[in-house]
């Protein structure tokens, strides 16, 4: 298995620094749902007159978007129980240094803010002689484009 150049933060391939990549239980699409939800709309201001039905609109409102959230799934893959913690703690350790420009291969480039880790990490002994953890992040996209 080869993921070099599905993503890379602030231009460092995960897969061959970290050996982490995004993953999917089957069947399932979470991170692709994940990346490619719309931010909410912020608020456009109304005028609400209690003798008309609905609202007034401004003309042509200029649309802006919230930030929003956006959890991944990852899973790093090692050789040994030891190849695998120090893999893990480098990868959490280099989502700590701020906004990460994080590029989706064939998606777009998502600046991306550690937020937090919504759930307990699950350890992997022995698969096909493969170490693992799988693990969700929680990350702030600030400033939004679509």
């Amino acid at each position: 298995m080869d993921m070099t150049g599905y993503m890379t933060m602030d231009g460092v391939d995960i897969w061959t620094t970290y050996r982490a990549f995004l993953c999917e239980n089957e069947g399932e699409h979470t991170n692709m749902d994940a990346l490619l939800r719309m931010p909410k709309a912020k608020d456009v201001t109304t005028v609400d007159f209690r003798e008309r039905n609905g609202v007034e609109l401004p003309h042509n409102p200029d649309l802006k978007l919230n930030s929003i959230e956006r959890t991944l799934q990852f899973m790093i893959v090692a050789t040994s129980a030891a190849q695998r913690l120090t893999l893990y703690q480098a990868f959490l350790s280099a989502l700590m240094t701020g906004v990460k420009a994080c590029m989706v291969k064939d998606y777009r480039t998502y600046n991306l803010l550690y937020q937090d880790m919504p759930s307990d990490p699950q350890w992997y002994n022995g698969l096909d002689g493969k170490f693992a953890v799988r693990f969700s992040i929680k990350f702030l996209e600030a400033s939004p484009t679509v």
